[in-house]
Parts: structure tokens; sequence; C-alpha cells
């Protein structure tokens, strides 16, 4: 897993349109738990996955990444915990 960026309520919060009901069982039942304001702050991550024996492959990804956040200056910070 790596740490990408963290939940921003406004950008992540479900359009009004969004229609719950329209999806199948397993994503109503991720969706019921949904809520970007309560999880405001908390980190985002993707994971990257490769064949068996291809790990530098997935560091060189990794690595790739993170690269390309340092370009756009909008690489992983830790939360701030008081």
């Amino acid at each position: 897993m790596l740490p990408v960026l963290h939940v921003d309520a406004a950008l992540d919060a479900l359009p009004a349109s969004f229609n719950r009901k329209a999806l199948n069982g397993a994503a109503q039942g991720a969706y019921k738990h949904y809520d970007a304001q309560a999880m405001a702050g908390l980190p985002v991550a993707v994971q990257l996955v490769g064949r068996r024996l291809q790990e530098e492959r997935v560091l060189a990804g990794a690595k790739r990444l993170e690269d390309a956040l340092d370009k756009r200056a909008e690489r992983y910070r830790l939360l701030a915990i008081e």
C-alpha cells in the first residue's frame, strides 16, 4: 500500500444524484458506510500488485508514482497527531 493523499470532505462527497439502489448488493453494502465528512483527513492509498518474483518491477512502479506526486507537489504527508 502506498499512501497518496487524504480524504477531502468537499471533493469526495457523493453527488446528490448518486443512486445507491442502482448498485449491486456488495456495492450497496460498502456505500452505506461511506461518509466523506466523517472520513475527512483519512489517508487514501493505492496498492501495487505484481506477479510472483517481480518485486523489483513493483518497487520501480512505486518509485515512479512517488516521483510523479513529487513533480505535482502532492506527495503524501503524514497526519499530524496531537
